[in-house]
């Protein structure tokens, strides 16, 4: 998923909050902005990021050069301002882009990119949308039978559907519009009744920084999120122990691990005892995580058994290996969840299953059966799809891990 971030705006409006740093690089809790915007961007399928820059963007370039969190990073630079729709033609010119994601730099919406993208395929726009409480400033949004019809002026209060600042866009789109133009007043709301964009509802959090009132909530509640439900991103995992609380004495929380990544190194559909390797730094997390009074669950995916690769007798008798050096290592797992079914299996497991991740099934079943409070409990994967099972399910901390 081809991503292109509009981060080039001055933000006159921020001036006073925000100095010396382009608007979507303003801080929060520590962190650029931009940065967390990235990063629940990645967490559901971007694998390209092209940064739409001008203002200040040496700020931008410095910070992130050519790869955030192992996704490729690559610069659209206006050398003079195109406006919101300018920007997204050139950089889909400029690397030969025939469609795109393209977010606002300055707007964190937690969504289903990824479902965005596959559901609104083949149109030439579509427009993430989300309902909030006062449309006064946005400006309200009118649908009908999935389509958007109208857009209603920013005077009118009250409730309504609001653009949440995210498209998917087919370059041809472009074609006849000018070197310079606004994505939003001279494309899409004079064009709204010819094009009659599919929509798509975001039903998570959501917020712009573009006024200095709505900067100051992003900074009161960004952080939360980013400790909490918002997931984190490690290259080592001795990097996760700061990132686990001790667990009250009243409450039940798990240390949920995906296996192949994260216990150990994933060779590709891992099933015999001599391919195994752990990871580095695995049986000290665990033992951390064992003195803090987490339970050890194994939460994996096991497609290999599904496909034939192996059967699930073998899968047994490596994870009885697995659970014994757990065990000798003081950190013995308390259980082990796993999910042999895929869409494309062969017989008896061909079948979609609410336990495959990035479905939260076994995850809900762990937490039924020992009696968890996942908004206590913590989730490591090295997959979108272990992030996604783990929000799915309401594990309150999320964390991905680039291991290598």
């Amino acid at each position: 998923m081809k991503t292109v971030v509009l981060a080039g705006g001055l933000g006159t409006r921020l001036r006073q909050a925000v100095r010396d740093v382009p608007k979507p690089m303003a801080d929060i809790g520590g962190t650029p902005f931009l940065a967390l915007l990235l990063e629940n961007l990645r967490a559901y399928g971007a694998d390209s990021f092209i940064l739409c820059v001008s203002h200040l963007r040496h700020v931008i370039q410095e910070y992130f050069g050519d790869s955030f969190r192992g996704v490729p990073v690559r610069y659209s630079v206006e050398e003079t301002p195109l406006g919101t729709g300018g920007a997204v033609k050139q950089a889909l010119e400029q690397f030969g882009l025939d469609e795109a994601l393209v977010v606002n730099g300055d707007t964190f919406v937690q969504a289903r990119y990824d479902r965005f993208w596959a559901d609104c395929a083949g149109e030439p726009l579509a427009v993430l949308l989300k309902a909030v409480d006062d449309a006064e400033r946005y400006g309200s949004v009118e649908t009908r039978g999935g389509r958007i019809v109208a857009f209603r002026e920013k005077s009118e209060a009250g409730a309504g559907l609001v653009n949440a600042g995210a498209y998917r866009v087919r370059a041809d789109l472009f074609r006849d519009m000018p070197h310079r133009f606004s994505l939003e007043k001279d494309l899409l709301e004079p064009r709204v009744a010819e094009l009659c964009p599919r929509f798509f509802l975001a039903e998570d959090y959501f917020i712009d920084i573009g006024v200095p009132e709505s900067y100051a909530r992003a900074c009161r509640e960004l952080p939360a999120r980013v400790r909490g439900n918002m997931m984190k991103t490690v290259s080592e995992l001795r990097e996760c122990a700061p990132l686990l609380s001790p667990v009250p004495e009243e409450k039940t929380a798990a240390l949920f691990l995906d296996r192949d990544g994260v216990i150990n190194v994933d060779k590709n559909y891992v099933h015999r005892i001599e391919d195994c390797e752990f990871v580095e730094g695995i049986f000290e997390l665990c033992r951390k995580a064992k003195t803090m009074g987490y339970k050890l669950i194994v939460v994996t995916n096991q497609a290999g058994i599904a496909k034939g690769y192996y059967t699930e007798q073998e899968y047994a008798t490596l994870m009885e290996y697995m659970a014994e050096e757990f065990q000798k290592q003081g950190c013995p797992l308390d259980d082990v969840f796993y999910c042999p079914f895929h869409k494309d299996g062969l017989g008896e497991y061909r079948k979609d299953s609410e336990d495959r991740k990035p479905n939260p099934g076994m995850i809900l079943k762990a937490a039924s059966k020992h009696g968890v409070d996942l908004e206590s409990s913590v989730l490591i994967g090295d997959k979108a799809s272990d992030i996604e099972a783990g929000r799915r399910a309401g594990v309150g901390t999320l964390i991905r891990t680039i291991l290598g």
